[in-house]
């Protein structure tokens, strides 16, 4: 979506853990995703810096390794995305990315060490916050919580996306995002339908539609 608005996207996923490695050049599928999505071509090392082959949390499976998370290889990494230069057609430098998009990993409150969260990493990225949440039961709950908490941090929220809507709701599915909104006066940026397989413009497409996205490519294409 924000590359079909001329906008250049770099992407990163600090932390990954599964059971498996996904391919020979990316460890993690969520960074080949974010790749594709980009259309970038960046090592592996600095997309996804941290990886542990355990499906847990960075920090249980950093234990059951015996390995430990290093957080300036993280800040170090996001840097190097941040200042990356290229020369343009008249011989010009200029930054090779507008936005970068940062992918957590689990829940706000997934501990990435023994004294920080995925949360204080936000924090110390300076990084503002999309919430990607779902019309299942349960889910104002946790999406509550997961706003408050950034609130307390004081972390801004872009907004929320409510992802896999099924495509013939009832009621309490339809409501949700609503009633959520409500309760937290955060703006809901998108409602995705649930879909067989990934489709980046099909999804693009449905990202593009809310006043909340479009000001914020309104920004990113006036800065």
């Amino acid at each position: 979506m924000l590359r079909r608005n001329g906008i250049r996207v770099g992407i990163m996923k600090p932390f990954a853990t599964s059971s498996n490695m996904y391919s020979n050049r990316y460890k993690s599928h969520d960074t080949a995703a974010l790749a594709e999505a980009a259309d970038i071509e960046e090592s592996d090392q600095i997309l996804n810096p941290i990886f542990f082959p355990i499906p847990a949390s960075p920090y249980m499976a950093a234990e059951i390794l015996h390995k430990t998370v290093d957080l300036g290889i993280v800040t170090k990494k996001f840097n190097i995305l941040k200042k990356k230069y290229d020369f343009t057609v008249v011989n010009i430098l200029k930054k090779k990315y507008d936005f970068t998009v940062v992918e957590g990993i689990g829940g706000i409150m997934v501990p990435i060490t023994a004294k920080i969260s995925l949360l204080d990493v936000i924090r110390r990225m300076n990084l503002a916050t999309i919430i990607v949440s779902s019309p299942k039961l349960g889910t104002i709950n946790h999406t509550v919580l997961t706003i408050n908490a950034c609130k307390v941090k004081k972390i801004p929220i872009i907004g929320v996306i409510f992802n896999q809507m099924p495509k013939h709701p009832n009621i309490v599915e339809s409501m949700t995002p609503n009633y959520i909104e409500k309760f937290t006066g955060t703006k809901t940026i998108s409602i995705i339908p649930f879909m067989d397989s990934c489709n980046f413009k099909k999804i693009g497409s449905y990202l593009g539609r809310t006043p909340v996205m479009k000001n914020v490519i309104s920004r990113l294409t006036q800065n």
